[in-house]
């Protein structure tokens, strides 16, 4: 075997540089460099290419050493600075980010998950993808690729020291991690179409990236690399920039990172080729250059620091004017200070060099620990730590009201015991505040059975495909427990969303616009839906609220209620909408629902609208306090100022009669 060079090479660092630039470029603005996001290829290529040299460059006679002290090496080079922005990240997301229902459990779990190396894992399994948009507020997405690397190195060192230390004569060897590249292609073929985000996210679809650099590795181990192979660096260059600057339409990661990993084996092979030469490739010059070997030494450290610093400023003032420019001023300072305050001095230290592998470990474990109580904790005291006025859960958030909290009684026999369900997307979830009092007032047991994402006839268009066994299973359970007299609440979001339409135009424009996407086709399929599930209520002899539409807003106020994140471009757009503009918006769905009312004898409307709009605009917010949590849903606040109309329809149906004909065929 010849001995492919360990010592440090510049244009390797070269490579990590442009790597990490096109990341940080593409989650600035994708449109500048529209296959960035590939640069983490690259760094997957060089990983197992330089986790190889490392490994080869070790001595290997004692496996239990061998496997601890590279697990030393990585938990010194990786953990230190990744606990620090971690926490950095808990602590100002704590600060700074309002929360927001879902959404902020989901980055406190992914956080959570970060620490122990494990984000991938978590991602991989939530509604947003990586290209969405909610995805791009979470200030811990991008340690997923270090999940990746770190399950990596769970399984590689074993794979690896089989090959160092097999005999010539044992063929399979030379074959094995070939073919479980070859392996993991495939099943990244199939899962790239199958499961798009667990392809994306997970180790199995990503192994053979890694691999690509190792099996490079073990490929010039057994032969002296040619001079000639430096030409390469040229066409691999080319490939790379290809990956980067154009988007591929191809699934992802298997093939749409062909182009990536193929460009960055031939760099790594021309590298090689080119160790100890005197001449070398114009392209590998620029590499190893000292500005980009320099960043390319700072980019683990920048690529820790981009993101959480970029989300910030989303949810803050803002990716605009001043902030701009000043993004990658920050950004270089604050990797340049974990690199040299905390990388360089921690994995050199005397102390960290002489200490046993076991004892070493041992502190990190203690470290993870330690990190993970307080990052925990951040979240859970937010009320008392943030500087947003969304911190005040009691008018901002629709959580279900406090059991030790007094509700004034309401006299109405007929409906103590009876049941109050609530059923429909996530505007039922919202509805809690109310509901929950207004179920202890009358003696009533309330049964929320919302489903977020699936309507229960929105009155638009039909239902999605995909809900209909989720909304099935709601009202079978309606069926099983209901009883007449009992009240089924229907409440989804019946008006469409707002939600990045360009208001430049006009608002008029737009809304005229919006009228006219929706179809006779879509008529037909609202009005289907809402017999059908009407017919099964019905059948119970149960009373039937179907929640009107109200109105919806362009921006959220929860992201726009604070000084330091009004000024946002989120938030330009306003948080009023005209009266008119809304009552024409949802004209459709009040015709269906007064056909509705004159073939349901036991369907009542219950219209927030004029409470909620009683200008000729609507507004989101009363003052300083929000009637609205986000576009469409209600705050605590909201819900409290609807009570009292929705304790009057209840009175109304406590008077009704249960029988009711059967419904019209």
């Amino acid at each position: 075997m010849s001995d492919p060079t360990s010592r440090h090479d510049n244009a390797i660092d070269g490579m990590r540089a442009i790597a990490v630039l096109a990341v940080v470029i593409f989650h600035v603005d994708a449109s500048l460099l529209p296959g960035g996001f590939s640069g983490v290829d690259l760094f997957f290529v060089v990983s197992g290419f330089v986790i190889s040299q490392s490994l080869a460059s070790r001595p290997h006679d004692h496996i239990g050493r061998y496997l601890l002290d590279f697990y030393r090496r990585r938990v010194l080079r990786l953990l230190p600075a990744l606990l620090l922005v971690l926490l950095v990240t808990f602590v100002l997301s704590t600060l700074f980010i309002p929360r927001g229902g879902g959404s902020s459990d989901q980055y406190d779990q992914t956080g959570l998950a970060a620490i122990l190396g494990i984000s991938n894992l978590v991602l991989a399994w939530q509604v947003e993808d990586y290209f969405s948009w909610g995805a791009s507020l979470n200030p811990y997405l991008h340690s997923w690729s270090l999940g990746v690397e770190e399950q990596f190195y769970l399984l590689f060192p074993l794979l690896f020291l089989i090959w160092l230390r097999a005999s010539p004569s044992q063929a399979w060897v030379r074959w094995l991690l070939p073919a479980l590249a070859v392996g993991s292609m495939a099943f990244a073929a199939w899962q790239a179409a199958a499961a798009p985000d667990q392809a994306f996210y997970l180790l199995p679809a990503r192994f053979w990236e890694l691999a690509a650099g190792a099996v490079l590795f073990q490929c010039i181990a057994s032969r002296t690399p040619s001079p000639c192979w430096q030409a390469w660096a040229v066409p691999g260059l080319v490939l790379v920039v290809v990956g980067f600057a154009f988007e591929s339409n191809l699934q992802f990661p298997f093939p749409g990172a062909i182009a990536t990993v193929i460009g960055t084996v031939m760099l790594l092979a021309a590298c090689t080729a080119a160790s100890g030469q005197q001449r070398k490739s114009p392209v590998l010059q620029v590499l190893g250059s000292r500005p980009l070997a320099y960043v390319g030494r700072l980019s683990y450290s920048l690529y820790l620091w981009h993101w959480p610093l970029l989300v910030l400023l989303r949810w803050t003032y803002g990716l605009q004017g001043a902030a701009l420019w000043a993004y990658p001023v920050v950004l270089f300072a604050l990797a340049s200070a974990s690199y040299h305050w905390v990388e360089r001095p921690i994995r050199n230290a005397a102390a960290a060099r002489r200490a046993r592998s076991p004892i070493l470990l041992g502190t990190a474990l203690a470290a993870v620990v330690a990190s993970l109580g307080i990052a925990w904790a951040m979240p859970h005291f937010n009320e008392q730590l943030s500087l947003s006025r969304t911190r005040d859960s009691y008018v901002w958030r629709t959580y279900l009201h406090p059991a030790w909290m007094q509700v004034e009684p309401i006299d109405a026999p007929s409906l103590h015991g009876r049941k109050l369900f609530v059923t429909g997307d996530s505007l039922s979830t919202s509805f809690r505040p109310m509901t929950s009092i207004a179920a202890r007032q009358f003696g009533m047991q309330l049964i929320i059975l919302d489903v977020p994402g699936c309507s229960f006839s929105n009155l638009m268009r039909a239902d999605p495909r995909g809900c209909a066994p989720a909304r099935d299973n709601a009202l079978a359970r309606i069926e099983r427990e209901a009883r007449p007299g009992d009240i089924v609440l229907l409440s989804s979001l019946r008006m469409q969303e707002l939600r990045g339409l360009d208001w430049s135009r006009g608002e008029a424009q737009v809304f005229q616009e919006l009228a006219m996407r929706r179809t006779s086709m879509d008529a037909a399929g609202a009005a289907r839906d809402a017999d059908a599930i009407l017919a099964r209520l019905q059948a119970l002899q149960v009373h039937v609220i179907i929640s009107a539409p109200m109105p919806v807003f362009k921006s959220d106020p929860f992201r726009c209620s604070d000084v330091f994140n009004r000024m946002n471009p989120a938030c330009k757009a306003g948080l009023t909408v005209p009266r008119a503009a809304m009552e024409a918006m949802r004209g459709p769905q009040m015709a269906l629902l007064h056909d509705l009312v004159e073939r349901y004898p036991l369907l009542q409307v219950w219209d927030p609208l004029p409470l909620l709009c009683p200008e000729d605009r609507c507004a989101a917010m009363d003052g300083t306090t929000p009637l609205f949590f986000d576009r469409e849903h209600l705050s605590g606040h909201g819900n409290r100022l609807l009570l009292p109309d929705f304790d009057r329809l209840m009175l109304e149906i406590a008077d009704a009669p249960v029988e009711a004909p059967p419904p019209p065929m």
